[in-house]
């Protein structure tokens, strides 16, 4: 039966790469104040960072899930300006 979901797989090259672009988002955030304290004790606790490139796919996407908990927990504290 087909759902009309589209699947299709992410390599890990590409999931590295989002691992970093969120990592540097979670640092402009901080250096900018809009982080709660706790906020990425989450992704702190886990060992897998994005120059870990022979780790798992797995990690690297539990990693980013981390990562959005964190930026999910700073949008309800700090939420964008209403425009």
């Amino acid at each position: 039966m087909d759902t009309g979901a589209v699947h299709y797989s992410v390599k890990t090259q590409e999931l590295i790469h989002l691992h970093s672009l969120l990592l540097e988002t979670r640092e402009y955030l901080e250096r900018e104040g809009n982080v709660p304290y706790g906020a990425f004790d989450s992704y702190d606790a886990q060992s897998t960072r994005p120059f870990h490139i022979h780790r798992q796919k797995d990690a690297h996407m539990n990693a980013i899930y981390l990562l959005l908990d964190g930026f999910d927990q700073s949008l309800q504290t700090h939420p964008p300006p209403a425009t």
